[in-house]
């Protein structure tokens, strides 16, 4: 992974955050599955996504699927296996990869996450693909594959794109007299003020690491910058850049003014996702993958909902128009799939305009190719989201992504630990350790 990859994850989400933007999208491909692992009947294409049951992705895929199935000319049937939860979903992934097996069709991060897969030869190079059908190609937002990209050679599409905001519950917010918080004192004063008031500050939890290391990269980014990130992208940097231990320090502070549920270490994405659309907790900060489920017919704090950027910290380099992203749902073909094109029909029929249309006005998903959009239709919060972005100066990307599985995930379990105890200084230490043990 190479500084270049970050800087253009800049261009992709300023570009795909128009939501109003008007071109057409593509179609769903006209060609039928050829079966070609048939043997007599129909053969099965397996399809992997880390989806919960109450998510609207999940719905979708469920229904892709079975629109296909239910074509006269199928040869193949169509399945999706849900396994809820990152932490489950990528050691059963790979574990089947590595054996040269798996799923004909599976979602991933991109940057290092996806390079991981391309480097091991083990998905499809979807770039003659691409070029072979220039309309489809064409239908996608500008530098919409610049992180799905290694020496030239695409190997996912995009489906949709995310970022994170702090959300708030405006009723508990204006029944309290509270103010969205702009810097790290701000914050501590709200947290103050609702832990008075017997309210939970934050839905957060740490049972996945990656829900607490994405709000320690927010915490990260505003103390240091952009700059120890960047270097260590580019194998020059160190865990133990005083912006990280400081992070580690607030992470604890956090946690010791009671920012966090009780029971925090045992907390789920779905649990505290539920916590905060139950209206239990005054802020959560999420991806914007969140949007629908916190506005879903059966949320209670649906319409009450508000947007604000990460706060900055005093004396620090971040910057608070700068915001954490990626293209976050990418589909993958795993290379010796022997239902290549019953795996391609599915993955055009997520970036159809049909589809697309309904990620962003049902879901408040943003769009991966251009497609009008009925503004009356985006969900409020959504279309809030886009104001707040509309002066980004920047973009930085998940760490887990941006740095690839190993050295990504150690950092996730970094902040885990010192979230259970560990001394920042040792915890970063151990990491240092593990990155120079594993670079590449």
């Amino acid at each position: 992974m190479t500084k270049g990859y970050w800087k253009k994850s800049i261009g992709v989400l300023t570009g795909v955050l128009l939501l109003s933007s008007i071109l057409a999208g593509c179609g769903n491909s006209s060609e039928s599955s050829t079966g070609s692992g048939s043997t007599g009947g129909t053969s099965e294409t397996v399809i992997y996504d880390w989806q919960n049951a109450d998510s609207y992705v999940y719905k979708m895929s469920e229904q892709l699927a079975k629109q296909y199935n239910e074509r006269k000319d199928a040869t193949t049937t169509m399945k999706v296996q849900h396994i809820p939860g990152t932490d489950r979903y990528y050691p059963k992934l790979n574990a089947e990869l590595a054996a040269n097996a798996g799923p004909d069709v599976f979602v991933s991060h991109a940057a290092g996450k996806l390079k991981t897969y391309a480097d091991s030869g083990r998905i499809m190079d979807l770039t003659e693909i691409l070029n072979a059908d220039p309309e489809w190609k064409k239908s996608f937002t500008s530098g919409a594959f610049n992180l799905l990209t290694f020496d030239n050679k695409v190997y996912a599409i995009p489906t949709a794109f995310a970022t994170v905001p702090l959300f708030y519950n405006k009723e508990i917010f204006a029944k309290y007299n509270l103010t969205p918080p702009t810097t790290y004192e701000e914050l501590k004063n709200v947290i103050k003020v609702l832990k008075d008031n017997g309210v939970t500050p934050f839905a957060f939890g740490a049972k996945e690491s990656w829900t607490s290391a994405l709000f320690s990269e927010m915490v990260a980014n505003r103390i240091g910058g952009d700059e120890p990130f960047n270097k260590l992208m580019e194998g020059t940097g160190t865990w133990m850049d005083p912006s990280y231990i400081q992070t580690g320090n607030v992470m604890n502070e956090l946690r010791d003014m009671g920012a966090f549920p009780s029971g925090f270490l045992g907390l789920d994405n779905t649990a505290i996702t539920n916590m905060f659309k139950n209206g239990e907790a005054a802020m959560f900060v999420m991806g914007s993958w969140a949007v629908g489920s916190v506005e879903a017919a059966d949320s209670k704090v649906q319409g009450k909902i508000g947007i604000a950027k990460f706060p900055t910290f005093e004396g620090g380099k971040g910057d608070l128009n700068t915001w954490l992203g990626q293209p976050s749902y990418n589909l993958v073909i795993r290379a010796n799939t022997k239902n290549k094109d019953a795996a391609l029909e599915y993955i055009k029929a997520w970036t159809s305009n049909e589809v697309q249309t309904k990620l962003a006005e049902e879901n408040g998903d943003i769009p991966a190719v251009n497609v009008k959009l009925d503004k009356d239709k985006v969900p409020a919060v959504a279309q809030d989201l886009q104001k707040e972005m509309s002066d980004m100066k920047g973009m930085f990307i998940f760490y887990d992504v941006g740095l690839g599985a190993k050295i990504g995930d150690e950092y996730n379990t970094t902040i885990q630990a010192i979230l259970a105890g560990q001394a920042p200084e040792e915890a970063f230490q151990s990491l240092e350790q593990f990155t120079q043990d594993n670079k590449e």
